[in-house]
């Protein structure tokens, strides 16, 4: 879809269970600034998007977590809209369940076929994986959602390694991954419906960060342990213990009891991972948390690990994180609150 000065209707979903605060009034907000700051002086130029919330009722409305908003119409009296914003949304322990909005999906259903773009923010993508327009196609959303997604919605191919995925015969599904996500959202909305420039003055404005290339950097290693396999699971336990991680595959499987090839087997079987990726997975674990909390050089922190090489551990630290060690340190190592101490200095004084 070309970008276009006509005029956009823009529905953002509100229903229950969802943050009022991040992102819906986030979304909201960024459209409207948006708008003010690229019509500038031209007061009576034409709008660029008409936004309104919507839900299955209008009305009060008390997101998850107990900020009030108000829903401007129902979905039953809005027949078509150009855009729908699916924000994200908070989920009990079950995790998600079907058939809870069922005139929800159907109005996104119908909004598909009317020509709408259907866009999500971190969990919104499961209310629109209900829809079942995601079948047999591919979408991301937060990591910690990953087990019931793939539990209600097998035929939908989860990307949890990527930010932003577009998808459908028209590029008309927009699905971003977690929490504040929704930043790259809206900006990719704007740069689609006004221009790259716009949406690249609008970012510049709100300090957003724009073109975050991947979630990896953030997502968290979180094995598979509970897979019945009791020689894998004791391996697992004594590598989570373990100070180094320096072990060879035959130690492990000797460990286990297992001639290797079996060993190989069962543990990719059971964890979904071979032995050889699962290490390397624990040991870039082990070096996020050094490189965050220490200002350790990276070469002993990489033989902390494991690695006698520097340019092993640097190879290998870059194809799980898609960041270089140096590259993590600077965009995830822990604020002090004394900003004036150097981090090696911060952290021996914490």
């Amino acid at each position: 879809m070309q970008a276009t000065s006509a005029t956009k209707h823009v529905s953002i979903m509100a229903v229950p269970g969802m943050s009022t605060g991040t992102p819906i009034n986030g979304l909201y907000e960024t459209l409207a600034l948006g708008q003010a700051l690229l019509n500038g002086e031209r007061p009576d130029a034409p709008a660029l998007f008409e936004v309104e919330i919507v839900g299955a009722q209008a009305g009060g409305f008390v997101g998850a977590c107990g900020l009030p908003l108000q829903v401007h119409r129902s979905v039953a009296d809005v027949a078509q809209t150009d855009i729908v914003l699916i924000p994200s949304m908070f989920l009990a322990e079950e995790g998600w369940v079907k058939g809870r909005q069922p005139e929800v999906v159907d109005w996104l259903r119908r909004q598909h076929e009317g020509g709408a773009d259907l866009c999500t923010a971190c969990a919104g993508a499961l209310l629109l994986a209900e829809t079942g327009l995601l079948d047999g196609r591919e979408t991301t959303t937060h990591w910690a959602f990953a087990d019931t997604f793939r539990r209600n919605f097998p035929q939908v191919r989860l990307r949890l390694e990527e930010l932003l995925v577009v998808g459908g015969p028209r590029g008309e599904f927009v699905m971003s991954g977690a929490a504040s996500s929704w930043q790259d959202l809206i900006l990719y909305v704007i740069a689609r419906h006004v221009s790259p420039r716009a949406a690249q003055s609008v970012g510049k404005f709100l300090l957003f960060q724009w073109n975050t290339p991947s979630q990896v950097p953030f997502m968290p290693f979180t094995p598979q342990t509970d897979h019945g396999d009791g020689a894998i699971r004791a391996v697992q336990d004594y590598l989570r213990g373990d100070a180094r991680l320096d072990h060879s595959i035959d130690d492990l499987a000797e460990k286990a009891g297992l001639p290797r090839a079996t060993f190989n087997r069962r543990f990719a079987r059971a964890t979904g991972h071979a032995p050889i990726a699962y290490l390397q997975r624990l040991r870039v674990e082990k070096a996020k948390a050094l490189l965050e909390e220490t200002g350790q050089a990276i070469e002993e922190i990489g033989w902390q690990v494991g690695y006698e090489e520097a340019a092993a551990f640097r190879r290998i630290f870059r194809k799980v994180t898609r960041l270089t060690p140096g590259e993590y340190r600077r965009k995830f190592q822990l604020i002090r609150a004394d900003r004036s101490l150097p981090a090696g200095e911060a952290a021996a004084t914490a």
